[in-house]
């Protein structure tokens, strides 16, 4: 079969098999490019042709060749195209287009771990206190917004949702008797997500008495319960790139320096905060919506604090096993 034609038939499947839209954006993006360096390279254009040589040949053509900026791409991104090969791959091999398996040794690039420093609890404040929308000539638009986005941030920070599923949530989502969101996962999967009374109590003010004065930017005096939660300065359902933008704002208030700013941050923020106060990992897995422990296991080893109480307290060279003492100073340099 030809390659592109093999491609397309691929994106078929995923779509029917309800991918999401991004996701089907990503292969059809990588294959393509993947096709095109196969042709050229190696004058390859028919899935009979293709061998392990070539898989491999692609990912040393990625980790040598900078992108259009002139930057390399990162050892995530090279695995992430990896990884969509590598499930065309298989597709081939499931489907019976090539005979021969081609994907039995091959294997992804490593990856380094890294270090991704998280909020405090300094951050929080500060970023709950940036909030304030005051630039708008109208007092009650003002207002209405800021309510908006701390009832943002208090979501993101206290119930680990992600962006998307933030963006999706339905006035009818929200159960505000049980405190829970429901929530539209990766997956197509739907799930309860429990928020906390000091967690839902600025959603609960932003619906009551600020998101009315929203939707009236727009001309709808009537809130029906399809209608999205979170709406812009128009009137118009708050979209992924008014939240990313929302955060950059943040960011420039608050001055929160070598760490990043998002909505990702805050849910990592939840998950390493959350295990070290001892939540189950259990909990945490579900309220998180991922399909395995290890993923969420990955999050407690973002968090120095209980590490190191652990570690203090039965430390071999330790000889008060009582006191827990303080540390050296902030650091080993002048400037």
């Amino acid at each position: 079969m030809n390659i592109q034609k093999a491609i397309e038939d691929f994106i078929l499947d995923r779509e029917l098999n309800n991918h999401t839209q991004k996701t089907i954006r990503a292969y059809r993006q990588r294959l393509r490019y993947f096709s095109t360096w196969l042709e050229s390279a190696h004058g390859v254009v028919d899935t009979d042709r293709l061998e392990l040589v070539h898989l491999r040949g692609w990912i040393a053509y990625l980790q040598k060749t900078p992108t259009y900026r002139g930057k390399k791409l990162s050892d995530e991104s090279i695995r992430s195209y990896g990884q969509s090969l590598l499930a065309f791959c298989h597709w081939l091999e499931n489907e019976d287009i090539i005979e021969k398996p081609i994907t039995k040794r091959f294997k992804l690039p490593r990856v380094e771990e890294k270090f991704i420093p998280t909020y405090t609890a300094d951050d929080v404040q500060k970023l709950l206190n940036a909030c304030d929308e005051g630039e708008y000539s109208r007092p009650n638009l003002a207002k209405a917004l800021t309510a908006r986005n701390r009832a943002i941030v208090s979501l993101f920070l206290d119930s680990g949702i992600r962006l998307k599923e933030l963006v999706g949530l339905r006035l009818c989502d929200v159960d505000r008797n049980m405190r829970v969101l429901l929530v539209h996962r990766k997956g197509n999967k739907w799930q309860q997500v429990p928020v906390s009374r000091d967690g839902f109590k600025p959603l609960h003010e932003y619906l009551t008495k600020h998101r009315p004065v929203l939707a009236k930017q727009a001309g709808i005096d009537t809130a029906h319960k399809e209608d999205m939660v979170f709406l812009g300065d128009d009137g118009k359902p708050f979209g992924y790139w008014g939240v990313a933008a929302l955060f950059r704002r943040l960011k420039k208030r608050t001055g929160i320096d070598g760490k990043k700013v998002g909505a990702h941050q805050c849910r990592r923020y939840m998950a390493t905060t959350q295990l070290a106060d001892g939540r189950s990992p259990l909990d945490v897995q579900r309220q998180m919506g991922h399909r395995t422990l290890a993923m969420t296991n990955k999050y407690a080893s973002l968090t120095i604090d209980h590490l190191k109480k652990s570690h203090e307290k039965h430390s071999p060279l330790r000889a008060d096993k009582g006191h827990l003492e303080e540390g050296f100073g902030s650091g080993y340099w002048d400037e």
